[in-house]
């Protein structure tokens, strides 16, 4: 079943001052971006934390939030002089230099220079342990809606196969209702003369070979096939299904541009509607 790319978990781990709280929010996005705020983590520790997340994950714009549950009281704050300091160095060359003169509160805030001294005997295995909690959150929450979305995209899909058919029967009729045309409208104007029936099927012969979209008709059914594949498979598949997606839309392009039926054209416009919506849900899944 295909994964949403959308999830929320919070996860805690340890007790009394050591007690952790992670939050961890994930949105759509072409690749895996992650970024980690709360506290510094221990670089080897960050890259097993980055190494769960992009096992578990996989896909998204992954925020993830680790907060100490301490007593406040009892937390020992720490002043960055020497980001202060840069900083309103900073402020004094945008004035001399520019005659614009700032404050420091329209760069940061008091919070990014003050921070709590982290305890020393938070344990690794507290962290990833708040974290894989976190991760079970989201990835319950990313399975529930990509399940809506899957439904979602099955009953779009089965819309637009019963429109490709409906394409196909009306096409397999236009050379024969234009030859009910041709031959009326040649009649009135040949006012009584014999007709030239071969030059007539040659010419109807002509204008539906044309017109003929059955090869469109037919990938279309293909790209259909390997969408319902797609759709099943447990592995990420949203990529795929976007290029399905791109490949069906140049195939009903096609047929629009090559009937001259006014049905066929009402038919592919509805399908490009719907192709659309489908385009919107893929670019939330895994």
């Amino acid at each position: 079943m295909i994964k949403s790319m959308t999830g929320f978990g919070r996860g805690s781990a340890g007790k009394g001052p050591n007690k952790i709280d992670v939050e961890i929010r994930t949105v759509n996005s072409r690749f895996l971006e992650t970024k980690i705020r709360g506290f510094n983590l221990d670089p080897i520790l960050e890259i097993k934390v980055r190494n769960t997340l992009e096992t578990s994950l996989q896909r998204g714009n992954v925020q993830v939030r680790f907060e100490l549950k301490s007593d406040q009281d009892s937390q020992k704050l720490s002043f960055n002089r020497k980001r202060f300091e840069i900083l309103q160095d900073v402020i004094k060359k945008i004035h001399v230099d520019y005659g614009q003169r700032m404050n420091l509160s329209d760069i940061i805030s008091t919070n990014d220079l003050l921070s709590a001294d982290e305890p020393e005997n938070l344990k690794p295995g507290i962290i990833l342990k708040a974290v894989e909690l976190a991760l079970n959150q989201v990835n319950e929450m990313r399975e529930k809606e990509g399940h809506e979305i899957q439904t979602d995209i099955l009953n779009r899909m089965e819309l637009l196969q019963t429109r490709i058919d409906e394409v196909g029967e009306i096409s397999g009729k236009f050379s024969i209702e234009k030859q009910v045309q041709m031959r009326e409208k040649i009649s009135e104007l040949l006012d009584g003369e014999a007709l030239d029936e071969t030059r007539l099927i040659q010419e109807v012969a002509f204008l539906a070979e044309r017109a003929d979209v059955t090869e469109e008709i037919v990938r279309c059914k293909s790209h259909f096939t390997q969408l319902s594949s797609y759709v099943n498979q447990e592995e990420p598949v949203g990529k795929r299904i976007n290029f399905l997606i791109q490949e069906i839309g140049r195939e009903v392009n096609t047929i629009g541009s090559k009937s001259p039926q006014p049905a066929v054209t009402n038919h592919v416009i509805e399908i490009k509607g719907e192709l659309e919506k489908i385009r919107e849900q893929v670019q939330n899944i895994l």
